[in-house]
Parts: C-alpha cells; structure tokens; sequence
C-alpha cells in the first residue's frame, strides 16, 4: 500500500481552511442580514413609536437621516414630509419631528427635559464639553446666563468703538489689493468676528493670534457633520488615517481649545474687578458674579467654553446675509427704500463697510436678487443719526426678520430628550428616551395663512400690522424654550451693522453664474460668496462705483474678489 502524498494532504488541508472560512463568512453574512431585516421590521410594525407619522425608510433606520445629514437637505425634506404627513412626524427610529408651536413651547419650556446627548456631542471641542453639549440644563443655565448678560444691546453699544477699529483693519486688508489679486474674504471675515468676539468673552485687552483660526473653524464644520454621519470607530480611525486632510479636520477641534485656553488664560491675568460705569465681559461675569450660580471651573471647563462661544459667535448666523443680498439685488426699488432710510445715519462710512459680514451670508445673497429692496433700505437709512439708532428702522428691521424667516441659520433648531414615563405630544404617547425635535424654517412655512407666498422673499410682510404679533410668535431661528441660543441678540445686533453697512456703500448684483439652485440653504460644500467688486469711496451714492457681486459656485470656502468697476 502506497503511503499518502503529504503534498496531496496540506493541499486538501488548505483547501479545506478556505472552505471553512468562506462558510463561515457566508453564515456570518446570513446572520448579520438576518438580524438587521428583523431590526427593520421590528422599527416598523412593534416600535411605540410606530404610531407617528411618517415614511417607513426613517422609521426604520437611522442610515436616511445620516444621508440626509451628509447631503446637506435635511432641513427642505423634513419640511416637504410635515406638509405630506403633519405637525408630527418620524424622522429616525428614536426621533420625532415636532412642528406645532403649541406643542413645541410645552415641551421644550420644561426644565426636565434634557437636550439630545448624541446628536450635542458632536460639537465638543477638544474632548471637552461646554454649554451647548450639556444635556443637563442645570448645568447649562449658569453658564447660558453670563452669555446673554453680556450680549444685551447696551453692553454691545459699549463696545462698538473698538468694534469699528477692527473692522477698519479688515477694511484696510480688503482695500490693500486694489482690485489686482483676489481677497480670501472668508479668512478676513473670520478674523474680524474672532477679534470682536475676544472682546465680548474676555475684555479689551484680550490679543487672540487668531492665524489658524479661519481653517480650523472651516474643517470643524465638516468635522460636526462627520460626527453625526459616522460611527465613533471611523472618527477615531481617521484621526491617525493616511488622509492628511482628513487628520487636520479631526485635529480642528484641538485647535479651537487650545485658542479657548489663550482666551482664558489671557483673560484671567487681564481682567480686574467689576465696573457698573463698564460693560462686563464673559469672563468676569462666569467668575465674579456674586449674583448668580457659582460655577468652580476646572482649566479643561472653562477653555472648552471659551472656545465654544468663540466658535458661535463667528459662524453661528453666517448663512443669513448672504441670501438676503442676493434678494435686494433683485428688487432696486426696496434697495433705495433702504438706502433713503440709512442716509439719516451718520458716522465713519469706512469703518461700518462690511461690519461683521461673515455673520450672515444667506442675506447678501437675498439682497443681491432683489435691486429695488436695496434701494428702500437706502433711504430708509437717511433717516437716523448714528449706528445707534438702527435698530428704530422699520425696513432694515423688516429685512432682517425676513432673511431669518427664510433661511434660519441651522437646520433642526433643538431637541430634547422624553424623560421617565414618558409624555403626549399632539395626542401620541412619546416613551422615555425618545429625541424631540423641531425646526424654525417649517414653523413659519407650515402656516400658509400668515405666510404666504413661504418661497418668496418679501420683507412687507413685517410691516403689515395685522398678524404681527402671531407672525413674530413663530419666528424663532434661535430656538426656543430654556435651550435657546443665548447669543440670539448678538447675531442680530450684528447683521443690522452689517446690512446698513452694505448698503449705504455699496451697490449689490447678481453674478451669471448664480442660480437659485446653487444656493440652496444647508448645503454641505457647495455654498460660495464668491465676488464683491469695490472701488473707492463716494460722498453720495449715484456716484458709488462699488458692487456687490454675489456669487454661488461649486467650491467652498467662499472668497471674495475686489477688483474695480
């Protein structure tokens, strides 16, 4: 008898390891599929959510919010399933839409609801928390309070001189090109909101080398949106991944605490005791308040929190402005309506050019398409003296309101968490767990009867007297309940400088390239403002030879181009 071949054996053997191991995947896979379809089907039919509203693909899988996110459409699709299905709908698995104002400011007024915690961490900087990432409103509410002390109209009125001398220097930065090379105006606009916001957090003689800034804010937005779309795992992957690009967006948020840290540390050796005679800073206010919650913060705390505020008080409105121009190029007659209204406003032309414009780029946008609005706002503007008195201007006010309306700065305004035993929502049972959410763009385009015509930009609106009052009780691109964002009137305080500044120096158009599809709001990349045209100044506007161009392409970050009539 003929021994084995052992070259026939090790063959049969390995073969028979691959056998096993494919086997072993294909059952691996079967199971694996197996188990999602039953975690499907269970969403569906035997979910207690499975009353609400809604399609069947986002109540049965996170994965289509997650596109949704990614893609940048959340916010419009949401709004098309209210009208489809109701004030109450499913969006996820464990979230539920809310758009009745009713509904929503009984909810989200109670101090036992607790914000979303997965859907809030993604905004933590450098692995630390700070207000907006707490779910807990006990510890949210004294470090929100300092915030809104410090960013009430008298205190920001305080500060405008210094204010100015920042924007001076963006000013200057923007004019040294003298139309010969193209400006990265995102980089100048961020700087400008870095300095002014150094001053609200930490005082005067905070001196923030701001340099890194403009990029590690731009790659931290898409760092946010990475964290709501991918795992943990992936995140932590891509940190130490083969993608350079990919670790500088994952390491932005180191980038923003450690300017947090100089901020607080800069503030801590500079800042002195109280003033009644000064505006305080939010420093001060989160240490020497004898008033309020004492908060004993750690160095990681309060860094974290600095940097925080410093990130929401630059990019936070900065979707505003921009569609708000692009409207006012559109409508002349308003543009000289505006313009006659600024021209009782006196004061450095120069400095108020461009104030703060990176708080809002949806109004420019608005303002650019819509010509004549421009106009009215100009003359609207002749009629007070100072910066000071802006806020008296019905039209400028009117604009405004109307660009928050239609295009709010974020998406999904809030949440909150169902605590124990859960609670109704518009005659549903919502159990413990479940994420409640709401949005300020379908607020006011789900109530046809006091805003119609929701599509159209239309300031008049505002300036109807009746309705007001309910169409100002459902403006909220701030929020609402206990959450709300404590900076609201900062954003605003900032976007009528802005606004009155645009128009008293500069006329707006529409650049060819712009289209109403390319700059469709909560887009992920492709937003740009890309050209401004200035020339040099004039003592009265016929003779203004400076244009507004905006302009929407396919990249991003937005840049500006000066350049001469």
């Amino acid at each position: 008898m003929n021994a084995p071949d052992p070259g026939i054996e090790t063959t049969r053997s390995y073969n028979f390891i691959i056998l096993s191991w494919q086997a072993s995947f294909y059952y691996l896979a079967v199971t694996w599929s197996i188990l999602w379809a039953l975690v499907l089907f269970y969403n569906i039919y035997f979910h207690p959510l499975k009353r609400i509203p809604g399609p069947m693909l986002p109540a049965a899988t996170s994965l289509w919010i997650r596109w949704q996110r990614w893609q940048g459409k959340l916010s419009f699709t949401a709004d098309d399933l209210l009208a489809i299905y109701g004030p109450v709908i499913r969006i996820s698995p464990n979230m539920v839409l809310v758009n009745d104002p009713t509904a929503v400011s009984a909810a989200f007024a109670k101090q036992n609801l607790d914000t979303a915690p997965k859907a809030i961490r993604a905004l933590r900087i450098g692995g630390h928390d700070w207000t907006v990432t707490y779910p807990q409103i006990d510890i949210a509410r004294p470090r929100r309070r300092p915030v809104m002390m410090a960013t009430t109209t008298r205190h920001l009125k305080y500060w405008l001189p210094l204010f100015e001398t920042y924007v001076g220097d963006m000013i200057s930065n923007i004019m040294r090109a003298n139309g010969e090379k193209s400006v990265d105006i995102v980089h100048q606009l961020r700087m400008t909101t870095l300095y002014i916001s150094q001053v609200i957090l930490g005082g005067a003689s905070v001196r923030l080398d701001g340099d890194t800034f403009p990029e590690a804010v731009g790659e931290y937005n898409f760092l946010v949106v990475w964290r709501l779309v991918f795992p943990e795992w992936m995140i932590n992957w891509l940190r130490y991944g083969p993608s350079a690009k990919a670790r500088y967006r994952i390491k932005s948020s180191d980038l923003l605490y450690k300017l947090g840290e100089d901020l607080y540390k800069q503030a801590e050796a500079t800042s002195g005791p109280m003033d009644e005679e000064e505006a305080p800073s939010v420093y001060q206010l989160f240490t020497q308040n004898e008033k309020g919650e004492k908060i004993n913060w750690t160095h990681a705390e309060i860094s974290s929190e600095m940097a925080g505020q410093l990130l929401a008080a630059t990019e936070t409105t900065s979707s505003t402005i921009a569609f708000i121009m692009y409207e006012l190029a559109k409508n002349p007659g308003l543009v000289e309506r505006l313009y006659s209204e600024l021209q009782t406003v006196t004061g450095n032309n120069e400095l108020d050019t461009l104030k703060l414009l990176g708080a809002s780029v949806f109004i420019m946008y608005e303002l650019a398409k819509n010509p004549a609005l421009v106009e009215q706002l100009y003359s609207e503007l002749q009629r007070v003296t100072g910066n000071n008195e802006l806020d008296t201007l019905k039209l400028l006010d009117a604009t405004i309101k109307e660009g928050l309306r239609f295009r709010p700065p974020v998406a999904l305004t809030g949440s909150r968490t169902v605590p124990k035993g859960g609670m109704e929502v518009m005659g549903y049972f919502v159990p413990e767990g479940t994420v409640l959410t709401t949005q300020a763009l379908s607020i006011c385009r789900q109530r046809p009867d006091l805003f119609p015509n929701a599509d159209v930009f239309d300031p008049s609106r505002w300036l109807e007297s009746e309705y007001l009052d309910e169409r100002r009780k459902l403006l909220v691109p701030f929020g609402v309940g206990t959450r709300r964002c404590p900076g609201g009137n900062l954003a605003v305080y900032q976007i009528r400088l802005i606004i009155g500044a645009l128009i008293r120096n500069f006329k707006i158009a529409v650049a060819p390239e712009t289209t109403p599809k390319s700059m469709r709001p909560f887009r992920r990349t492709d937003f740009v403002l890309a050209m401004i045209v200035v020339t040099s100044s004039s003592p009265t506007r016929k003779s203004l030879k400076r244009v507004i161009i905006v302009s929407s392409k396919s990249r991003f970050p937005p840049r500006m181009y000066i350049s001469n009539e």
